[in-house]
């Protein structure tokens, strides 16, 4: 639905005593929110403010237009985020990577199995050791964090390089 940037009419919320007619029924001076946004950007004029309005209208039709052309936009993760969710696991992955800094694979499995995949170094995690292991490394791929990289029924994943930084980093 469309809400106005600034109010249509006097005593409206963000009301621009400067623009003319047109200029408040101009495509301009709209932003296009779902209905429940709309209502509360027309009925409120201190919670949303002019310059908020116009970088969200700004932000949507650039990403509209990059997803125009096939790309995905996607909101960035705050890592620190993600590690209040998990602290254990997320400081056992950073131990790990800083003890081996140029692996990226990690691999889930139990410990009553016994798994080599030959030469490609890779870290282990264990269902015993994580609970709900595999639901974390789900959020963790939902953050960007890591990616799903799975071969012969093998549950595995790879360090995302930002996520990696993030690990070494901190």
């Amino acid at each position: 639905m469309a809400a106005h940037i600034t109010a249509a009419s006097p005593g409206g919320p963000r009301f621009n005593e400067h623009l003319t007619n047109d200029g408040r029924r101009a495509a301009e001076n709209g932003i296009w929110l779902c209905q429940q946004c709309s209502r509360l950007v027309d009925a409120d004029d201190s919670a949303y403010d002019v310059a908020d309005l116009i970088e969200w209208k700004t932000f949507a039709e650039a990403a509209a237009a990059v997803e125009l052309r096939g790309y995905v936009v996607r909101k960035g993760r705050d890592f620190a985020g993600l590690e209040t969710k998990m602290p254990e696991l997320i400081e056992e992955m950073r131990t790990d990577l800083r003890s081996k800094p140029f692996t990226r694979e990690i691999i889930a499995l139990s410990k009553r199995v016994s798994y080599n995949p030959g030469e490609i170094p890779f870290f282990t995690y264990f269902h015993e050791d994580h609970e709900e292991l595999l639901a974390k490394l789900q959020i963790c791929e939902h953050y960007g964090a890591i990616y799903d990289s799975r071969r012969n029924q093998v549950p595995r994943w790879n360090f995302s390089e930002d996520f990696a930084e993030y690990l070494l980093g901190a």
